[in-house]
């Protein structure tokens, strides 16, 4: 796990998705605009595989919450604030955020895959051996070839462990919220829709990444509604 942090104020843990890198330019985007609300972003770029996602996903990022924990001493009554997209969304509803927590496309099903692929992905295989072709206009109107900064190969292995855990979601906080597009080729909506009470989860237009959309400005704000807020 890798942590970036970017300007000053109320610590925000931003967990990113899947293939996501800070220095990709709409993940930057929405760092900057966090920024500029006041935010000390700290963004977590995560493994693109592992055999075993709670040890190499879910406690990083348990641990590093845990260490913000022990800095705060209070003094500022700021806390911090948690947000997590696709993947990243995954990993922090495992790791149990104290705070409350604001979710972007949460990776919480899968769409259904051809059968013909089952076997293949019930392998005890944890290399990245499987091709993976990605479809860079289901991220967001304005994303590009250039902004798939995911693996072109998946490890069975990977998928047997991040099903697992979408098998086994912990339950949502009841301050929590999810942004999400109910027509995501990406992630599974109707899994979001099935964890998440109605009251919870806003929908938005323009493919899985909120912030690769071409009405990210008018979101953005959305989001920033939603987290806790800077002094």
């Amino acid at each position: 796990m890798q942590v970036d942090a970017f300007g000053s104020g109320m610590d925000l843990v931003w967990v990113m998705g899947w293939g996501n890198v800070v220095d990709s330019r709409h993940e930057r985007w929405l760092v900057d605009r966090l920024v500029d609300a006041g935010y000390r972003v700290h963004a977590v770029e995560l493994p693109t595989t592992t055999p075993d996602f709670r040890r190499d996903c879910v406690a990083p990022v348990r641990e590093y919450l845990d260490d913000l924990d022990a800095a705060d001493d209070g003094s500022d009554g700021d806390g911090y604030a948690v947000l997590a997209h696709s993947m990243g969304g995954l990993a922090l509803l495992h790791a149990d955020p104290g705070p409350k927590a604001v979710y972007l496309s949460p990776w919480w099903g899968m769409h259904d895959l051809p059968i013909v692929l089952e076997p293949l992905l019930a392998l005890p295989v944890a290399t990245p051996v499987l091709p993976y072709a990605s479809n860079p206009g289901a991220l967001g109107e304005l994303a590009t070839s250039e902004d798939d900064t995911g693996p072109d190969r998946i490890a069975p292995k990977w998928i047997q462990t991040v099903r697992d855990h979408q098998r086994s979601l912990p339950a949502l906080g009841a301050d929590d919220h999810v942004f999400y597009a109910p027509d995501d080729e990406v992630v599974d909506p109707a899994a979001i829709e099935r964890h998440a009470p109605e009251p919870q989860r806003t929908t938005y237009d323009g493919g899985h990444e909120l912030f690769a959309s071409s009405g990210r400005d008018e979101y953005v704000q959305w989001v920033v509604d939603e987290l806790p807020g800077p002094n």
